[in-house]
């Protein structure tokens, strides 16, 4: 009896996704292959966090909200450990510190309805924009599998997205990281000690609620590896009930790199 009720537990808790899990997904541009890590785990639809700002991004170039000059000021409100939001932006800056608060603007003024309209048009996750205007990417209603991450990252970086190609040039090239790591809304972080001439990281960190329950946590990194002439496009993530660094899953994912030879 006493092993029922713990199997039971246990399943319960699988399927209401509340558990650790890891998944890494890369695919092989020019082989037109996909190696994943967890199938179950690449497959669970997650909050996106931060790297909604890919999207968003080019929603508000295409209808206007901004343009890649557009400079908003900051209000004076002091953030913990993010100095770096404690400035004027324009959309650059903005991406590549992560700054909530210029992209909740720029989502109010895009508008839900018009929002979820391209996000259908792109297959973006669950396209779920309800709720308030400037949370629904960061509090568990919008969400997005790693699977589906990358479906999206390769319309994008191929051009067929339907959105303005100089739209996308902005985007991806603030999505260039750093040499060797990633940076965010806490700075530059190193992931490796050896980076090769002509190797290039694009790609966007998030991390926050992972569904709608505050203490279950996700880090995601995704975007695309450059490496040895080739392209992947990936995704990575991490869940779990406990505190989660931010960083994360950019470790896994550069783990992963080191362990399948795409960098040294």
């Amino acid at each position: 009896m006493k092993l029922l009720f713990v199997a039971t537990v246990v399943s319960l808790l699988m399927l209401t996704g509340q558990r650790d899990a890891a998944c890494v997904v890369i695919y092989d541009v020019e082989a037109g292959t996909y190696w994943r890590s967890d199938v179950t785990a690449c497959a669970a639809r997650l909050s996106p966090a931060s790297t909604f700002k890919i999207p968003h991004a080019l929603i508000a170039l295409e209808t206007g909200v901004i343009t890649p000059q557009t400079m908003q000021a900051w209000d004076g409100t002091k953030f913990t450990n993010r100095p770096s939001w404690e400035k004027p932006h324009a959309l650059t800056s903005a991406i590549q510190n992560s700054v909530l608060w210029f992209f909740q603007r720029t989502a109010v003024k895009i508008g839900p309805e018009r929002m979820r309209g391209f996000l259908e048009k792109f297959g973006y996750g669950n396209t779920d924009t309800s709720g308030a205007a400037d949370q629904y990417w960061i509090n568990g209603r919008l969400q997005i599998s790693a699977d589906e991450q990358v479906a999206f990252l390769r319309r994008f970086y191929a051009r067929e997205l339907g959105i303005s190609a100089a739209h996308v040039d902005v985007v991806e090239r603030a999505m260039v990281e750093p040499p060797g790591g990633v940076q965010n809304a806490t700075g530059v972080h190193t992931l490796t000690k050896t980076w090769r001439n002509g190797d290039v990281l694009s790609g966007k960190t998030g991390a926050g609620m992972a569904r709608a329950d505050p203490e279950e946590r996700v880090s995601w990194l995704v975007g695309r590896l450059t490496a040895g002439g080739k392209h992947y496009v990936f995704a990575s993530n991490i869940v779990r009930r406990a505190t989660l660094d931010p960083v994360e899953a950019s470790r896994l994912a550069f783990k992963t790199f080191r362990e399948r030879k795409l960098i040294d």
